[in-house]
């Protein structure tokens, strides 16, 4: 066993395997690639390490600085995570809420502090039973940020909506690997739309690769932010747009499947009784949508999709956040 590596070095390679249990009646081979063995338990562990990697090379970002960001909770583990490997500190502003005490406990576990911030209305009580998006509900948090990193030169704002690094890491890892593991045979690749990094990376290598994969997005029914190929969401300077408004000005991705938050959770709940998998609510999403295109498929033809994160942030909240 290889020893006095970094454990930054264990983030990526991770599996992809193949649902049999959850899939049985389905002719179409359903592979999931298991991202919640990274190290801090999430996909954002590749993308923290690429922005903070990145930002370095470019003088960004230099010793004695912290890393500020607006999460939901994922980005915050990771961020806080490999800010903890690389000497870095990191403050999170998060929408108040939203985020799970579990998802802000593990943050706080790795040294980040945790600011709660008030959004207001933002999320209606209409249709925060059908899931939460991400990119919606952080428009103020990001504000705080921007805010925060004009008035502080020794503060780093990582803006995962908009930096091209989060896309990068996807192109060049995530997709480098499923296009590895799959010797590129996909029919359909579908993930939950959350930033856009992880759909904006894959497509864009699934196209360089010459891929005839469909790349398939997958939203909480009650915030939806690509409907018709258009952007349904405010686009401000600095604050929103990004990634997502390149997948929408692009035509990134060739469907979107609303899912709702209850079948999120249930299907959650069965890839850990039935398939050993012990994935959160987001990836409980991508396999649901994933089993309804996989039905419409042959034998023969295969789907890939993500188990973003791991299960143990959502133990005592359940509540479907991309």
């Amino acid at each position: 066993m290889a020893t006095g590596g970094s454990i930054l070095e264990s983030i990526g390679n991770t599996p992809a395997v193949r649902l049999t249990r959850v899939a049985k009646d389905i002719e179409a081979e359903v592979l999931v690639k298991v991202e919640y063995l990274n190290p801090s338990g999430s996909t954002k562990d590749r993308v923290a390490l690429r922005m903070i990697r990145d930002a370095e090379r470019a003088g960004q970002l230099k010793k004695g600085m912290t890393i500020i960001e607006a999460t939901t909770g994922n980005m915050g583990a990771s961020l806080a995570f490999v800010g903890a490997a690389t000497g870095y500190p990191v403050t999170m502003y998060v929408p108040k809420s939203v985020l799970s005490e579990e998802r802000l406990r593990l943050c706080q576990a790795y040294g980040a502090e945790v600011v709660k911030v008030d959004i207001g209305d933002v999320v209606h009580d209409s249709t925060f039973h059908q899931g939460v998006h991400g990119s919606l509900v952080e428009f103020i948090p990001r504000r705080v940020c921007l805010q925060k990193e004009r008035e502080d030169k020794n503060l780093w704002w990582a803006r995962q909506f908009a930096n091209p690094s989060n896309k990068l890491a996807h192109k060049e890892s995530t997709a480098a690997e499923i296009l590895k593991q799959t010797d590129g045979d996909l029919d359909v690749f579908v993930t939950a739309l959350g930033t856009g990094g992880t759909l904006l990376g894959v497509s864009e290598a699934l196209k360089e690769a010459k891929s005839k994969a469909r790349v398939v997005a997958v939203e909480p029914a009650g915030h939806r932010t690509l409907v018709d190929g258009k952007l349904n969401m405010a686009i401000i300077e600095g604050v929103s747009g990004g990634l997502m408004k390149e997948i929408a000005d692009k035509g990134m991705a060739d469907e979107v499947i609303p899912v709702n938050e209850t079948d999120a959770i249930q299907m959650a709940h069965q890839l850990a009784e039935q398939e050993g998998l012990f994935c959160g609510l987001s990836s409980g999403a991508n396999v649901y949508a994933a089993l309804q295109i996989a039905k419409t498929l042959k034998k023969g033809q295969r789907v890939v999709t993500m188990l973003v994160d791991n299960r143990d942030r959502y133990l005592f909240t359940e509540r479907l956040t991309t």
